[in-house]
């Protein structure tokens, strides 16, 4: 069963990202290291607003990594390629991303993982 690791990063008022560094080197670092170990596939939302509409968003982007399954996720995370992918976080952000993890239960209007 495909799994997700959402990793969010916080719209502080000091935050800053690199939306172009990000997508450009840091993501294909991402696929370089973990394709191999199971993620799937990825997706980046960038939040410029919270809800109610016009309120300021909790976290400025969001990442979803998708995975072949709960262990493909966890062996990449604890992988020694990991090291390379989570040192490179202060190239793009000056703050440390929250991950949360969790099974798909169900989807609508996607393609299947």
């Amino acid at each position: 069963m495909p799994v997700v690791t959402n990793v969010m990063y916080p719209n502080e008022d000091d935050a800053t990202f690199d939306m172009k560094y990000y997508t450009e080197t840091h993501m294909p670092l991402v696929d370089k290291h973990w394709k191999e170990l199971g993620l799937i596939g990825w997706s980046v939302a960038k939040f410029e607003s919270g809800h109610p509409p016009g309120s300021k968003p909790l976290y400025s982007v969001a990442t979803t990594l998708v995975w072949q399954s709960r262990e493909h996720a966890e062996k990449a995370l604890t992988h020694e390629s990991a090291q390379q992918v989570f040192s490179d976080v202060p190239n793009f952000s000056n703050k440390e991303p929250i991950l949360l993890a969790g099974d798909i239960v169900k989807t609508a209007g996607l393609p299947e993982p």
